[in-house]
């Protein structure tokens, strides 16, 4: 079913499943694919001039009730509504002669399913659909032709004597070593806003853990709620942390485990 989507439409699909089962919603709605789009591609949004995104977030969270949450491995079917944006997203993705259906097709199919929670949102949001439509029927240059036969590496090509991330100047050897790092172990990265974790202490020493199975031993573990209060971009240790206001330090790039800051994650991967 999902042949011509882009990897990210796709990774939109995977996060709409998963809000849909944060919330306990029987089927997956058109808000869920919303929020997906929010996690996966918020620059998308922010190109068209939306100061703050994560306000639809919060609009979306006051207007649907929230359930118990049921596990991402039981099967949810696409609500009847959000089977007509997935149409109207090939439409749109066919009468544009794009070759693949993507994140901005899935954004015009929600605005052309008007009578749903998510095209009520996007209209408050001023997002019209016709200077969406207009902005991606305007043609694109040509990739400039590879200067040799010889394949494209699979980073980019960094400086080599210091590099400049936030404004402050940076030893190259080090990032280059950290940027190894984090594209040869880790695996695939997308973008989400920071949130506090959970984490268990220990009630004597105060070490901590992520594994929060270690509070089934409560004499010696306790469990903090939001007690992880921020994290750092693992190549320029840039802070991350819960913030609405600010998007450099309030959103990264993640692969489960480590994050990237925006700037580091756009320049060397």
């Amino acid at each position: 079913m999902y042949e011509r989507y882009t990897a990210k439409a796709r990774r939109v699909i995977f996060f709409s499943r998963y809000e849909a089962s944060q919330f306990g919603s029987p089927y997956i709605e058109t808000e869920h694919l919303l929020l997906g789009l929010l996690r996966e591609d918020i620059r998308l949004l922010l190109r068209l001039q939306i100061e703050d995104p994560w306000k639809i977030r919060d609009l979306i969270l006051t207007k649907i009730p929230r359930r118990p949450s049921t596990s991402t491995s039981v099967e949810l079917p696409l609500s009847n509504a959000l089977k007509r944006v997935l149409k109207y997203a090939a439409d749109e993705t066919e009468a544009l002669k794009h070759r693949h259906i993507g994140t901005e097709h899935l954004l015009l199919g929600l605005l052309d399913e008007e009578n749903t929670l998510a095209a009520e949102i996007l209209r408050e949001h001023k997002i019209n659909v016709q200077e969406l439509r207009q902005r991606l029927s305007e043609p694109t240059p040509p990739p400039a032709p590879p200067a040799s036969s010889t394949p494209p590496p699979t980073h980019r090509k960094l400086p080599t004597d210091s590099i400049e991330i936030h404004g402050t100047k940076w030893d190259a050897e080090t990032v280059h070593n950290r940027v190894k790092i984090c594209g040869e172990i880790f695996w695939h990265w997308h973008q989400q806003p920071w949130h506090p974790c959970d984490i268990a202490v220990h009630r004597v020493s105060g070490r901590i853990s992520f594994d929060l199975t270690l509070a089934a031993n409560s004499q010696d573990y306790e469990v903090v709620k939001a007690g992880w209060k921020k994290d750092h971009c693992a190549v320029c240790r840039w802070e991350l942390f819960e913030s609405t206001d600010d998007l450099t330090h309030g959103t990264g790039n993640t692969n489960g485990r480590e994050w990237l800051c925006s700037e580091c994650y756009e320049k060397f991967l």
